[in-house]
């Protein structure tokens, strides 16, 4: 189909909406026909008037409040919605799983020995209390704890002093060490600042993720901030493509999509062990540091100072895994991020990883990860 008017009105001020226009561009050029509306600028009060004199066939829009829904009612045409931020939405929603964000992070804490978690984000914004909530359910299942949290409304940001000390007792009033998920990566240089003004390190004390992969804000923390990619892109195009079989069809074919996070980059804000066995942190140390060799769990267990049947025990007891398991953790991770930002053939990300063979990395991927490194490697725009 050809020849379809559509309006865009997503924010870009920040990565995650660019990768959306991404998306959407993407889906765009493979059509060869659409006609793009692009609103610049904040979705603020010129969206009406931007829309104004707009005759078009449908929209895709980041409906963050009820101003912005009922604009795009009125405009009578097929809308998709990409982040889902209201209760009852009208339209149809295509967004990042937030659930699984929350605990490919909680998970990465987990593996790596912390015992408390906390989180960090806005209260008044649904995607960040999904975020928390799937946190605090992966607590409760895994850790049998509360989920610690600190959370802001925007009249906190208006008396900048008092937010950043109310921030800082927060901090200090942490169990450490502890991992701390922070909702959105524009957060995170917030409470790293905070954190050395007290004199709490990180990652020791306290370990920091973020969600969003905005490399500037990443970069620009110190140390550098873990972050998940959540598939912005892929929100994008799919959101894309529902929109243009509702614009066909009359009416959408699905309600809700949700896009699963591609990777957890990892970088110095959470590259670090909480553990109080000094055996378990030598062994993971050394399993991160040769995962890509041939190491054998009595290897390891020199290394730990420990016998093998004690290393398998502590182990057990308290990461909840084998050493077997734990090195295809590592091994898993570091597959993940070369077919996320590498080109290079399956058999040579099997090696420099650490498998067998182009073979047994199928067959893990499949098992773990539910798809082939193909399929995995596909759904990453480079």
């Amino acid at each position: 189909m050809s020849g379809k008017r559509v309006a865009i009105l997503v924010e870009t001020s920040l990565d995650s909406g660019r990768q959306i226009v991404n998306g959407i561009a993407r889906y765009a050029h493979e059509r060869h026909g659409w006609s793009i509306f692009y609103h610049t600028g904040p979705l603020g009060a010129m969206v009406p008037a931007s829309l104004e004199n707009w005759t078009g066939d449908g929209i895709i829009a980041r409906i963050a409040n009820p101003q912005i829904e009922e604009i795009v009612s009125r405009r009578n045409v097929p809308v998709v919605d990409v982040i889902g931020n209201l209760p009852n939405a009208r339209h149809p929603i295509v967004k990042s799983d937030n659930d699984a964000i929350s605990r490919l992070v909680g998970k990465h804490f987990l593996d790596r020995g912390y015992r408390h978690l906390a989180f960090f984000g806005l209260s008044r914004e649904a995607w960040s209390a999904q975020r928390r909530e799937s946190l605090a359910r992966f607590c409760q299942e895994n850790l049998k704890k509360p989920l610690l949290r600190f959370e802001f409304g925007h009249s906190d940001r208006e008396t900048w002093g008092a937010y950043f000390e109310k921030l800082q007792q927060w901090i200090l009033s942490l169990p450490k060490p502890i991992g701390i998920m922070v909702g959105s990566d524009q957060f995170a240089p917030d409470l790293l600042a905070a954190c050395h003004q007290i004199g709490v390190t990180s990652p020791d004390q306290v370990s920091v993720v973020g969600v969003d992969n905005d490399e500037p804000f990443c970069e620009i923390c110190q140390p550098r901030l873990s972050s998940v990619e959540p598939g912005h892109d892929s929100v994008g195009y799919e959101a894309a493509k529902l929109l243009d079989r509702f614009m066909q069809n009359g009416s959408p074919d699905s309600q809700l999509i949700q896009i699963p996070p591609r990777i957890l980059h990892v970088r110095e804000s959470s590259d670090a062990t909480a553990l109080e066995d000094p055996a378990l942190v030598k062994a993971l140390r050394y399993i991160r540091a040769n995962a890509a060799e041939h190491i054998a769990v009595d290897e390891i267990a020199r290394q730990a100072g420990v016998s093998r049947s004690v290393l398998q025990r502590r182990f057990r007891s308290t990461l909840k895994k084998t050493v077997l398991e734990a090195i295809l953790t590592v091994r898993l991770n570091r597959a993940k991020e070369m077919l996320t930002i590498t080109d290079l053939p399956l058999p040579d990300i099997a090696e420099r990883c650490g498998f067998k063979h182009q073979e047994y990395l199928g067959y893990v991927f499949k098992k773990h990860v539910g798809c082939t490194p193909g399929q995995f490697r596909a759904r990453t725009p480079k």
